[in-house]
């Protein structure tokens, strides 16, 4: 596998950028979600993201960052909101503070041409896949330490330094996630895998792209509306904010059905109010609404 490699300096000290190719058409998102960051794709994204853990793992130049930046980020799948870049790094050689976490933000957004291409090498990946139980069997993880992650539990917030989802991982880390990540695997049957790791979840879906243009519609038709929505009503996940609620709601609807064949041709009732807010003077709420749409609309 070929990627970009291009030296920058942040923190006043040389680091290797390694990046996807701009022909590179897998796609990334992140979000965060029941107090835990997400790292979204389909089953090609999780396989590239693999190799990229696998390869990080083994490499052993000091001071490499693996960078996901906006090129080959999507909005989430849920709310259409835009996702951070990701910087994946060994702890054992690279280190990556606040410093050089804001000389990268800086430096991405004008990233110019790289200074080479490296071959990314994956090695026994495939071999550690073709049989997962023996692999785990001679990589254990370590022994899971409660009560220091009690007191120094990694906090979901600690995860992001000055808008980019740091990602680190000792290299044993790397390549059990790496092991885990590539195994996970999606159908029409079952639609969605997750793996739950020690700072983030990786969520793959069948479906991937199919919720992005959803969500994408839906932040477009619900930010339409002439009166924005009243903020902070509501408990639990969203209740709290309408736009990011209906976002959510509407993109579901648009994407059954599609799934179902059919074309979108208008908006059901729930969404031809005057205002989002006479939804909540309707007295149920946008679930329920939703619910009770005829088939045919």
């Amino acid at each position: 596998m070929k990627l970009h490699r291009t030296v920058a300096y942040l923190d006043e000290r040389p680091y290797t950028l390694i990046t996807l190719r701009p022909s590179t058409t897998t796609r990334f998102a992140v979000n965060h979600f029941h107090d835990c960051w997400h790292v979204l794709s389909d089953q090609a994204g999780a396989r590239l993201f693999a190799r990229l853990l696998w390869g990080l793992a083994y490499d052993r130049h000091e001071n490499t960052l693996v960078v996901i930046d906006r090129r080959f980020l999507d909005p989430t799948p849920f709310e259409a909101e835009p996702s951070l870049p990701i910087v994946l790094f060994a702890t054992e050689r690279t280190p990556f503070g606040g410093r050089a976490a804001r000389g990268l933000r800086r430096l991405l957004p004008a990233l110019g041409p790289p200074d080479g291409t490296v071959r990314w090498q994956t090695h026994g990946l495939t071999t550690a896949l073709a049989d997962r139980a023996t692999w785990q069997r001679e990589h254990p993880e370590p022994p899971w330490d409660w009560e220091r992650e009690r007191r120094h539990k990694r906090k979901p917030y600690h995860a992001v330094h000055d808008g980019l989802l740091v990602l680190p991982g000792t290299t044993g880390a790397l390549l059990r996630d790496a092991v885990s990540i590539a195994s996970l695997a999606v159908s029409v049957e079952a639609p969605m895998a997750y793996e739950y790791l020690h700072h983030y979840e990786f969520q793959v879906f069948h479906d991937y792209r199919r919720r992005v243009s959803a969500a994408r519609t839906a932040r477009r038709e619900i930010q339409a509306l002439p009166v924005p929505p009243d903020r902070g009503t509501g408990p639990g996940p969203h209740e709290g904010d309408l736009i990011r609620r209906h976002i959510w709601v509407r993109g579901t609807e648009i994407r059954e059905r599609r799934m179902r064949g059919r074309r979108v041709r208008r908006r059901p009732a729930l969404y031809q109010t005057r205002s989002i807010n006479e939804i909540e003077r309707s007295g149920a709420s946008s679930f329920e609404r939703l619910a009770n749409i005829p088939a045919d609309e």
